[in-house]
């Protein structure tokens, strides 16, 4: 009975969702919602994506226990104090970087890091931040919308201590990434897929999309644990940016001097 009651739940849900997706789209969006719910439900990438999940939530708390922090788990936008509209933009829940996809991903920057500034786009809770500082960055910044969020990445940077940092300038701001004006130093801006398109596109605009009285280097790197893809066409639309590496869980780009 409880699995028939189960079934029927989903069913009713699934049915109010179509009816939805009809009055607001027609055809076009009941064809766009099926779309989706397949994708998430059969796509190669996405069932990768859950059965790897377990094991990389036993190491983000590993992590946590280690180091005396707090960046593990999912914590929906809603339940801190975000209001709908900002949720969509941000894509609904925080997570935190699988560790080793980030070090992978800092493998492609070919860079002398102390001349750089480590920017986290929706930085959440901080974990990428606590993994750039175990590169000799300049400095790390954060960037969180969510006041909670922004608090416990504070309380994370007071708390880290690592015998192989090799940066100790972070800060957490609580910012919206799109009024967020980085420091006029060569920058790497890295992206935990935080934001829907439009918002993504609003602030790589800011970065390369104006010419600048003091030309810098840029490096952007984009990080999605089930698969780039979801947002690869987003940067292929940005001029200005050369794709230099990619891989199923992240891209790296080089901004054009500007």
């Amino acid at each position: 009975m409880r699995r028939f009651r189960r079934l029927v739940s989903r069913a009713n849900g699934a049915a109010g969702a179509c009816a939805l997706a009809w009055r607001e789209g027609g055809i076009g969006g009941v064809r766009r919602l099926v779309e989706d719910a397949a994708y998430w439900r059969l796509h190669p990438r996405v069932r990768e994506w859950r059965a790897q999940l377990p094991h990389q939530e036993a190491i983000d708390d590993a992590f946590d226990k280690r180091f005396g922090v707090d960046t593990a788990g999912e914590v929906p936008l809603a339940e801190v104090g975000i209001s709908g509209s900002d949720v969509e933009r941000g894509h609904g829940r925080y997570r935190p970087v699988w560790t080793s996809v980030f070090h992978e991903a800092m493998s492609t920057l070919a860079i002398r890091f102390e001349r750089f500034t480590f920017i986290d786009y929706g930085s959440g809770k901080g974990k990428a931040l606590l993994l750039a500082s175990e590169y000799p960055f300049d400095q790390i910044i954060g960037v969180e919308f969510a006041r909670l969020l922004h608090d416990i990445a504070a309380q994370n940077i007071r708390q880290y201590a690592s015998p192989t940092m090799r940066c100790k300038a972070m800060r957490s701001e609580c910012a919206d990434a799109l009024d967020f004006v980085p420091p006029p130093r060569p920058l790497v801006c890295f992206f935990f897929n935080p934001f829907d398109d439009a918002t993504m596109d609003a602030v790589i605009a800011g970065l390369v999309g104006h010419p600048r009285k003091h030309p810098r280097e840029i490096f952007v790197v984009y990080c999605n644990m089930r698969d780039v893809k979801e947002h690869l066409d987003a940067f292929r639309r940005r001029p200005g940016l050369e794709l230099i590496a990619q891989r199923p869980r992240f891209l790296t780009f080089r901004a054009a001097l500007t």
